[in-house]
């Protein structure tokens, strides 16, 4: 049986929409509480719920993620308001789910440089809905979905905070770690 991505063949796949699913799956298991596990990774596992999407890069920041300036304000116990801009989020426009990195407290104002920033779990769909997030293609290479995607004051339940506020450059360098390995194995078949 041929598959339809055999690197023998040379065609040049992309296998993000896999493997993106499974690095993003693992901050949610290794960091969210219970109650997100139980909400979101049995409809992951069962491709019921895409999560694909991973908001970190920032067009002014680049790789220095530590730079970043989107931000979400908690304005009571039970909502943050997010605005901001990401770029180069590969697969947001066939997602149901994405994990923002944004800053929860002001740079410079933690103990380390790598203190401050918080992961989510937003609901694009529900987001969208709402007109705080708004997602424009940038149109690159072939077979790879990538785009800009706009914050403004998009209200996402504290609930979708993962771990502790503060404490998500951790959390986001564990499934980059999980990332690393998987494109390797795709780089050698």
């Amino acid at each position: 049986m041929r598959h339809a991505c055999a690197p023998s063949e040379g065609s040049g796949c992309n296998a993000a929409a896999c493997h993106a699913q499974m690095y993003t799956m693992g901050t949610v298991l290794r960091h969210g509480n219970d109650a997100q596990k139980a909400k979101y990774l049995p409809k992951v596992a069962t491709g019921e719920l895409r999560l694909q999407a991973f908001g970190v890069t920032e067009p002014t920041s680049g790789t220095d993620t530590l730079s970043l300036r989107t931000t979400a304000v908690k304005k009571n116990n039970s909502t943050y308001v997010v605005n901001g801009q990401k770029v180069w989020t590969s697969r947001a426009e066939h997602s149901d789910l994405m994990l923002l990195l944004a800053r929860t407290t002001p740079k410079g104002e933690g103990r380390k440089r790598t203190d401050g920033l918080s992961v989510f779990i937003v609901d694009m769909r529900t987001a969208q809905a709402s007109g705080g997030l708004t997602i424009r293609p940038i149109r690159t290479m072939m077979n790879h979905s990538t785009t800009e995607v706009f914050f403004d004051n998009l209200r996402v339940p504290a609930e979708n905070l993962i771990g502790e506020e503060g404490k998500g450059f951790r959390y986001i360098l564990s499934g980059m770690n999980a990332e690393r390995i998987l494109i390797a194995a795709e780089c050698i078949g």
